[in-house]
């Protein structure tokens, strides 16, 4: 692989992070984030729950070369939106995956929601608020973003209110859709992840299998992917408790998991560690029309920044493959994300968050060509 060019997609000032990008047509190229106010000279430090936050996108009719600046919004109310991710189906349907956090004055969180979930679950920001995760949805666009609608929230059976999402649908060659997920099974559990199967068009959803669980690790942000052969890998970011006290959160990063389906993701063999890729951040992997999967993550320990590796089209030298440093030029580790697709030219445009030198996050592109 080769880097040819890095270039910042996004800036405004504010806190922009955790991009997806998908082809609306042969014309449209769309990056989704999630846009909220800059708050560290307001309250110190930075937040990933606002109640500014919306799930945005920006379109490019040049393939990629440049993004405008106008600002498209998926969803706007009153919650604080996270992690939107795009999966554009075969007959044209978008659909944006994304999870909210609902905010409330301080001192009614537990009362809301029961004090033992809100101790264990929700958060608090000193004199402005209680909030919790309540759970995650689906929009839906029929007429290529020109308008949303909302889905119903969506509770996994058998999990704690408040599941979450960061990793793309999958649609199977019979049109059904996959959709992983994480969450805790009952209060106090470490994070376990499963599946959902809509076969409506992402209409409905159902609890279909399980994909990973492990009383000592959590489980977080799975994607799938599936190989030309049929097969399915869950990825997934991995951490030990980093709810333990005095723990420092940086060093439960652990290494990549995958869980393989060979069913059409009816089950799932046991999870199986990589060493040497660490799952600091979520994975994602993109089928490249030479028949290579171009694997990436965002790497949080020092250096900081985006690596990457090209793999066999059935990922069975994930662990052997060169690790490709995209960039390790980030101030800190709050970063990644990182998500893809092919140009017509057959280079990669790789993007992610990052932070600049001056503590302003910004959305950025790499252009990778395969050699």
């Amino acid at each position: 692989m080769r880097l040819l060019e890095r270039k910042t997609i996004y800036r405004d000032g504010e806190y922009v992070a955790f991009p997806n990008v998908a082809w609306l047509d042969k014309t449209t190229l769309a990056c989704f984030f999630r846009h909220a106010r800059e708050r560290q000279k307001e309250w110190g430090n930075y937040t990933h729950i606002d109640p500014s936050a919306r799930d945005v996108y920006i379109l490019s009719q040049d393939g990629g070369k440049t993004f405008g600046t106008e600002l498209h919004t998926v969803l706007d109310d009153e919650q604080s939106e996270q992690d939107p991710c795009v999966t554009v189906l075969q007959d044209g349907r978008i659909l944006v995956s994304c999870f909210r956090w609902q905010l409330v004055p301080e001192g009614k969180g537990a009362e809301i929601w029961g004090e033992e979930l809100y101790r264990i679950y929700g958060r608090t920001r000193k004199g402005l608020w209680d909030s919790y995760n309540t759970g995650f949805h689906i929009n839906i666009s029929d007429d290529r973003g020109k308008t949303w609608r909302q889905g119903p929230v969506i509770m996994p059976e058998g999990y704690v209110p408040g599941s979450a999402v960061r990793g793309n649908i999958l649609e199977l060659p019979g049109g059904d859709l996959l959709l992983p997920f994480y969450g805790c099974k009952k209060a106090g559990d470490l994070a376990s992840c499963g599946v959902l199967k809509s076969s409506d068009r992402g209409e409905t959803w159902e609890l279909y299998s399980e994909m990973a669980s492990d009383p000592q690790k959590n489980f977080l942000e799975p994607n799938l992917f599936r190989t030309a052969s049929g097969r399915i890998f869950g990825l997934i970011r991995t951490q030990s408790d980093f709810k333990k006290p005095g723990v420092n959160f940086e060093d439960t990063y652990l290494n990549l998991h995958i869980a393989l389906s060979e069913d059409d993701g009816k089950t799932f063999a046991p999870p199986r560690e990589i060493p040497s890729v660490l799952g600091s951040n979520c994975f994602h992997a993109l089928q490249l029309r030479s028949g290579k999967v171009f694997l990436h993550y965002g790497y949080r320990h020092t250096p900081f920044g985006i690596r990457a590796k090209l793999c066999g089209g059935e990922l069975s030298d994930i662990e052997k493959a060169p690790e490709f440093i995209v960039c390790d030029d980030a101030p800190n580790g709050d970063l990644g994300y990182s998500h893809a697709v092919q140009l017509p030219d057959d280079s990669v445009l790789l993007v992610y968050y990052i932070s600049g030198q001056d503590g302003i996050r910004k959305i950025e592109g790499a252009i990778i060509k395969e050699e």
